[in-house]
């Protein structure tokens, strides 16, 4: 769909290019007049101002996200390691049960939100497995219920990272906003050609170069996408370092 309208955005601006030089060329009095002194500065300031309202949003969102799973892999290293203020038995489980999660995040979690803006069901599910797995743990050593406690903690900013980073796969640039984006660039890429005066080679070599330029910006836009796909994307090279220093953490709670 995005290449679709990429395509056709580009159809119009050459279309509009070739029918503009050719046959409704704007004559000298009203290239000074309103079409010169009004309109085209109008249509100038809204396509400049809906795209970098576009670039600000997507920029935002993959900012915005990133933070989020910054959080949630910060969330799942801390409870890994107050599992070993537990008997080995309960701790095992939980760890087990956390490093299913983040396997089915990476593996499960990170192609939905790519291709369809949505989390996996066996992501959910492994969320509940580990979820469950902390509720049980009985109070440690200490006595005092404090590690069973920051484990639950633990757990919550977990979940609520996970519903951050489904809310993220959803984001992306209003589409309203791209197709006034879209139209006013049409018209930017348009109007240079509509004002040549006949044989001037500079004028359409200046007029093709801004017509390109416009539509980079344009095919920019519609490829930011949501922040795990298009031009700002997340990939999945956080969760697979944290995995990757579970093992790190086993070597030092058991050390033998």
């Amino acid at each position: 769909m995005t290449m679709f309208l990429s395509l056709a955005v580009l159809l119009a601006m050459v279309v509009g290019a070739v029918l503009t030089a050719r046959r409704f060329r704007i004559d000298d009095d009203s290239a000074g007049g309103s079409v010169g002194g009004v309109i085209a500065p109008c249509v100038l300031a809204l396509y400049l101002a809906a795209a970098a309202m576009g670039v600000v949003i997507g920029w935002e969102n993959f900012t915005g996200a990133g933070d989020g799973i910054n959080q949630e892999v910060g969330a799942a290293e801390s409870l890994y390691w107050s599992t070993a203020a537990f008997p080995d038995q309960e701790a095992e489980e939980v760890r087990e049960d956390l490093r299913a999660y983040m396997v089915a995040v990476a593996e499960k979690d990170w192609p939905m939100m790519r291709d369809q803006g949505e989390l996996s069901t066996e992501g959910e599910e492994a969320l509940a497995g580990l979820a469950a797995s902390v509720r049980s743990l009985s109070v440690s050593d200490t006595g005092d219920g404090l590690d069973r406690l920051t484990a639950r903690q633990e757990l919550a900013e977990l979940s609520d990272a996970r519903v951050e980073r489904a809310d993220a796969a959803g984001d992306g640039i209003p589409p309203v906003l791209n197709a006034v984006a879209a139209l006013s660039a049409i018209a930017v890429a348009v109007l240079p050609f509509a004002m040549i005066r006949r044989g001037s080679a500079v004028a359409y070599f200046w007029a093709s170069a801004n017509l390109v330029f416009v539509f980079a910006t344009i095919l920019l836009l519609f490829h930011l996408g949501n922040p795990f796909n298009g031009a700002l994307a997340h990939d999945a090279g956080a969760v697979e370092e944290v995995l990757a220093r579970f093992e790190l953490t086993d070597s030092a709670i058991n050390p033998g």
